[in-house]
């Protein structure tokens, strides 16, 4: 089931060492930055994604996945 702890786990797990966190902006009330968050607290590298190109968390920040 979606969002379970073992699917949870196996994706966090199986998926890398590097997010690309799309939206991810400095505004701590939406959901991006929560997640962002909790990704480095476990040890993985994010990169924000947004149209602003905004540093977040300490993290040079891009303005498309390209």
């Amino acid at each position: 089931m979606y969002g379970d702890d073992a699917t949870i786990r196996q994706i966090l797990t199986a998926a890398g060492d590097t997010w690309a966190v799309v939206g991810l902006s400095d505004n701590p009330e939406r959901a991006a930055y929560r997640v962002a968050e909790k990704l480095q607290r476990i040890g993985k590298r994010v990169v924000p994604v947004h149209p602003k190109a905004e540093s977040v968390h300490g993290a040079q920040g891009y303005a498309s996945l390209a």
